[in-house]
């Protein structure tokens, strides 16, 4: 009897244990979920808020480079407008012409030979006043150096709204590297082409998956920067080539370097070398951030002789390394 007794004491106390036990459980289990559903919020505010840093410093850049961009835009504007203002003017000349034309054949259909005369004589003396041969030379030039400048103001739309659009939760899409730096220069050209001589050395590369908004904005803040760290003139090289499993892009500028003890901040968030209110001291920042997310790394260093490099790494097998 004393055996069963203990025996069932024993199961009780195990069964309350247990039953303990699995109280205990539940309670960290929903402590657990409320943690990670806390995490997730966090995160997904977290992740919002570093969407909208990335589209305030385009809008930072862009506001930057607005006055360059009016510029790069108005001169095409500019040509384009006179030279439709010169074919306008040659518009009378050929009508004239064509009168001229059209007089002296409805003289020769009549046969008309006083008339005839007289209406050859006239085409004669418009031909030589009107330098026709000219004027036809001249128009097509116009036309095609016309055509010329409103494909440069395309271009630079196209560039200008690839650049501006939130691109964060787009898919990536096949770039070619090569082009979306030439693209950005056209971009920047106003901001650089005053104080600094580019060089361009560009390898074979393969296209990758990437979003070339995002991409864009890191070569814009590297470029302006490397050109703001001109104070008279100098000259920045851009040089791109196959490294292992990795393309490089080297921005190798001659300006002032990076100052002594600025190189381990250069990437922080709101830290410039710049003078205040020259700049949000993100880009630099939003810039690392962007490569780390392709998988990629961002990385500056003073050169030996003059100047700062900025070297960017970007996978060419994407999938392998992205972070997003």
């Amino acid at each position: 009897m004393s055996e069963q007794l203990d025996y069932r004491r024993a199961y009780q106390r195990q069964k309350l244990a247990r039953e303990k036990a699995e109280e205990l459980l539940e309670t960290r289990s929903r402590e657990l979920y409320d943690a990670n559903e806390t995490l997730k919020a966090a995160y997904s505010t977290l992740k919002d808020q570093k969407d909208q840093i990335l589209q305030q410093e385009k809008l930072a850049s862009i506001g930057l480079l607005a006055a360059g961009i009016a510029h790069e835009i108005n001169n095409p504007v500019g040509f384009v407008k006179s030279n439709l203002q010169t074919l306008q003017d040659y518009t009378k000349t050929y009508v004239e012409s064509l009168a001229g034309y059209k007089n002296l054949a409805s003289a020769v259909m009549k046969a008309d030979h006083e008339k005839y005369q007289v209406e050859l004589s006239e085409l004669e003396a418009i031909l030589e006043r009107s330098d026709l041969d000219y004027v036809t030379q001249d128009g097509i030039e116009s036309i095609l150096e016309s055509l010329a400048g409103i494909q440069r103001i395309e271009e630079i739309i196209v560039n200008l709204s690839d650049f501006a659009r939130t691109d964060s939760d787009a898919s990536r899409t096949l770039c070619d590297i090569n082009s979306l730096i030439d693209n950005t220069i056209k971009l920047v050209w106003n901001e650089i082409k005053y104080k600094c001589e580019l060089e361009k050395e560009f390898g074979d590369l393969p296209q990758i998956y990437a979003r070339p908004g995002q991409i864009r904005q890191v070569f814009i803040n590297i470029l302006v920067n490397a050109a703001h760290a001109m104070e008279t003139s100098g000259t920045i090289r851009i040089v791109t080539e196959l490294d292992g499993e990795y393309i490089a892009i080297s921005f190798i500028d001659s300006g002032a370097g990076i100052p002594e003890g600025a190189l381990e901040k250069l990437f922080d968030p709101f830290f410039t070398t710049k003078e205040v209110g020259s700049g949000t001291g993100l880009g630099l920042y939003v810039s690392h951030g962007i490569i780390t997310a392709h998988g990629g790394m961002l990385e500056a260093m003073n050169n030996d002789d003059q100047g700062a490099s900025f070297n960017v790494k970007l996978p060419i097998e994407m999938r392998k390394k992205r972070k997003s």
